[in-house]
């Protein structure tokens, strides 16, 4: 086992049902072809497990509710996850995967989480303040539930970096930007989402072709690491991903390969991201590694590598 533990933060939680049809008909009766697949997921647990995988030892901070938490639990537990959980009164909630063979498409239906109470609030704020000190880097990813007090995750990357751990953020608007001046190491949104939080006259899809757009995100990003010291990597789908370091823009070519199922490739790019820096890799060399991970997610059904 590697050293250097990562702390994931998932303030979102769900079950992951996965389904698999031939074709899907609009207005129609669609009939899976294989049995439902349930997992935990989440983006943190999407983390977590691939660090798992390679390794490198974490663990998954989340609130957990309803009459599904043992299964939650069991699922983690079989697959040699480290879930550090509160117990609330809010149902964890269910999301479901579809996946269209004929297109080669993935499809996310998703439920919003449910809204915790302030007393959640506290009860995840103190355990993660006893988990920083065991911990060698910090990844937050996604939304977080309503009923979080607005500045959890910059209050969160404020004490991790207090501590001395390597942060890396993957998270969107406001949440983003209040989290800058505590000075994360990395963000790593995907293009849509930064230019969704930075830009107001512009909207794109994370599969759309982006190129008429990497002069002015690499100026922001310079802009970014000048101001708050923190470096960006951006993700873009089937597309080659940016980067900026500090110094230099980054492009690391995209890796063409048969797609199954693209759900959970971003956190696991940012699960061998993570883990090659912590092995001292360079910063390009770690997303380079970053994008294996992905690629390798993409070709399977179920969540891992």
């Amino acid at each position: 086992m590697k050293e250097g533990k990562v702390l994931a933060v998932c303030l979102s939680p769900t079950f992951q049902n996965t389904l698999v049809f031939d074709d899907l008909r609009q207005d129609e009766v669609n009939r899976a072809v294989s049995d439902m697949h349930i997992d935990a997921s989440g983006k943190g647990i999407n983390v977590i497990r691939i660090l798992n995988q390679l390794g490198r030892p974490s663990q998954c901070l989340m609130q957990l509710g309803g009459p599904r938490v043992q299964e939650y639990l069991d699922m983690c537990k079989a697959q040699g996850l480290e879930i550090k959980s509160v117990l609330c009164d809010a149902v964890t909630r269910t999301c479901t995967t579809v996946i269209n063979r004929k297109l080669s498409t993935s499809t996310e239906l998703v439920e919003n989480a449910h809204e915790v109470t302030p007393k959640t609030d506290r009860e995840v704020k103190d355990m993660f303040l006893s988990l920083l000190p065991q911990s060698r880097a910090l990844v937050i990813s996604g939304t977080k539930a309503a009923g979080f007090s607005k500045d959890i995750y910059p209050w969160m990357v404020k004490k991790a970096k207090e501590n001395g751990l390597f942060v890396v953020i993957d998270v969107k608007k406001q949440e983003l930007i209040n989290s800058l001046e505590y000075r994360p190491d990395v963000i790593k949104p995907n293009l849509s989402e930064f230019v969704e939080t930075f830009f107001e006259d512009v909207r794109i899809t994370e599969n759309e072709d982006s190129e008429y757009l990497k002069a002015r995100v690499m100026e922001k990003a310079v802009e970014l690491y000048r101001t708050y010291g923190v470096k960006t990597v951006l993700s873009r789908g089937r597309f080659d991903t940016w980067a900026y370091d500090g110094k230099t823009e980054i492009t690391v070519p995209s890796i063409n390969v048969p797609v199954v199922n693209t759900i959970g490739c971003g956190d696991s790019m940012t699960a061998g991201f993570v883990d090659a820096v912590l092995d001292g890799k360079s910063f390009s060399d770690a997303i380079e590694f970053g994008m294996q991970c992905a690629v390798q997610r993409a070709g399977h059904l179920l969540h891992g590598l």
